[in-house]
């Protein structure tokens, strides 16, 4: 092989590298940390653009997208965008902010147990700004109530996005709900989204 084919060829393996590498980078950042947390019912994502909220609301049937960041956090105008978006798409988009808390009986997790309870925002996507820590909490609290698993099992199960492991928060809130949620919730049981899953 000539030293010119060589060449050549080394330069259209570096030109579909560089292609390849551009496109991932996009999707990565696109669709950042989405997973499907159980086919069907939930799924996750980190906050995106507008666009992909309606792309992904499309294509999952979404009914209720659940934002847990605190009002306001990523400015004003991502705010009205996501809102429009969401509506715009069909689906409901409910804001309540995850608190930092590790303790199950937070006041504020009321409302969270009452978005998870009601058949009526499955399918839903559910996202914080990074679609890590809020999430995970607010998934261990469905995995443990309304799918029989225990704080462990449902954080194993929990992509870490290059983590090494969920944090301490994550961590302590999951095993701290999973000791108390039948005493501070017993409303609240897999029975309600039983009609879902057939």
């Amino acid at each position: 092989m000539s030293r010119k084919t060589l060449i050549g060829i080394l330069a259209v393996l570096g030109i579909i590298a560089a292609v390849g590498g551009g496109l991932a980078y996009r999707h990565h950042h696109r669709y950042k940390h989405l997973a499907v947390h159980e086919p069907g019912m939930v799924y996750r994502s980190a906050w995106v653009e507008p666009d992909v909220f309606s792309e992904l609301i499309e294509k999952h049937q979404i009914r209720a997208v659940v934002n847990l960041c605190a009002p306001g956090e990523m400015g004003e105008a991502r705010w009205q965008a996501e809102r429009e978006a969401v509506r715009n798409a069909g689906a409901r988009l409910i804001e309540a902010s995850m608190p930092v808390t590790i303790d199950a009986d937070d006041p504020a997790l009321e409302e969270h147990m009452a978005i998870l309870s009601n058949p009526d925002n499955y399918p839903m996507l559910v996202h914080c700004q990074h679609g890590v820590t809020r999430t995970a909490k607010f998934l261990a609290m469905y995995d443990i109530v309304f799918r029989g698993k225990t704080a462990e099992e449902s954080l194993s199960a929990q992509p870490l996005f290059s983590r090494d492991e969920h944090n301490v928060n994550v961590r302590a809130f999951s095993k701290n709900f999973e000791k108390q949620h039948a005493q501070i919730y017993p409303y609240a049981s897999a029975d309600s989204l039983k009609a879902l899953r057939r």
